[in-house]
């Protein structure tokens, strides 16, 4: 797949991804695993910074994750004090970044996260 293809790809994935989250995530970012920002839904946040706060999160998670042996992960998630959370999920060598609202409904999120991000 072309860097074109896999840009328009992953455009499409987070738009829908937050069309379907009923308004439970509020911001949807595709990023490179560099911190290079691909794609991006919502402007309430610059996404630019979320991009560069998502490669230093990821590479701190794989510094933890060799201290501990651990294999692999699937999501790291953040709470934030206002309830909101910040979620980023390994997809095809990129970061999928969603902030959601304020205590969103995690199980509806998971499960929809869980369809679109499934390889």
């Amino acid at each position: 797949m072309s860097a074109n293809e896999e840009k328009r790809s992953l455009n499409s994935l987070i738009k829908e991804i937050k069309m379907n989250s009923r308004g439970w995530i509020e911001t949807a970012i595709a990023v490179s695993e560099d911190g290079t920002l691909i794609a991006y839904e919502n402007e309430l946040i610059n996404p630019e910074y979320i991009a560069t706060a998502t490669a230093a999160i990821c590479g701190v998670v794989s510094y933890v994750m060799d201290l501990v042996n651990a294999k692999n992960y699937k999501r790291v998630n953040i709470e934030f004090e206002d309830g909101r959370r910040l979620l980023i999920t390994r997809y095809k060598g990129n970061y999928i970044v969603c902030l959601t609202k304020s205590k969103p409904n995690m199980g509806f999120v998971e499960i929809l996260l869980e369809a679109h991000l499934s390889e």
